[in-house]
């Protein structure tokens, strides 16, 4: 019994431990600055008051390139009601040049973060991990993160996952 006691006890000290621990990593996250494709930078931070949606993706990821039109339309259709999307181009090399074109090419109408392997690794830590593509992570208006969603994603699950925190705007 006092082995059970003992293994329980470590347990929740364990969990407790990780929990304080991604918590401080998610709240010192939103005030890191990252490189936009389009030259400018932007924190996590400047969107308070918003919900953002985090897009991890890459270029080389068929499932990524085809949920890039419902999140062009996600980010038309709610910017004005508090919704911001973002794009993180995630375990590719930096070329700036490359990724213009794909953008461009796409019509993306949504910042994307690129470069910064280091500070893209500690985003995606931050947000829960990233273990595969694409992954899309919500924030609350206070930059909390409310759910994940591994794989393609579709306009009817961006809207079922967002309504509810754009306070009925």
């Amino acid at each position: 019994m006092k082995r059970i006691l003992t293994a329980c006890l470590l347990a929740f000290l364990f969990v407790t431990y990780s929990f304080n621990r991604s918590w401080a990593e998610e709240t010192s996250i939103l005030d890191t600055q990252f490189n936009t494709v389009s030259g400018e930078t932007l924190k996590l931070s400047d969107y308070k008051g918003q919900v953002v949606v985090l897009n991890f993706w890459a270029t080389w990821c068929p499932p990524c390139i085809d949920e890039i039109p419902e999140l062009i339309q996600f980010q038309k259709d709610y910017h004005e009601r508090g919704l911001q999307v973002i794009g993180v181009d995630y375990m590719e090399r930096p070329d700036q040049e490359r990724l213009s074109k794909f953008i461009k090419k796409h019509g993306i109408n949504y910042p994307v973060i690129f470069g910064q392997p280091g500070e893209i690794q500690k985003l995606a830590r931050a947000m829960g991990g990233v273990f595969g593509l694409p992954v899309t992570k919500f924030l609350d208006s206070n930059g909390s993160l409310i759910t994940s969603h591994v794989g393609g994603i579709t306009l009817h699950q961006l809207k079922s996952n967002v309504k509810p925190h754009l306070l009925g705007r």
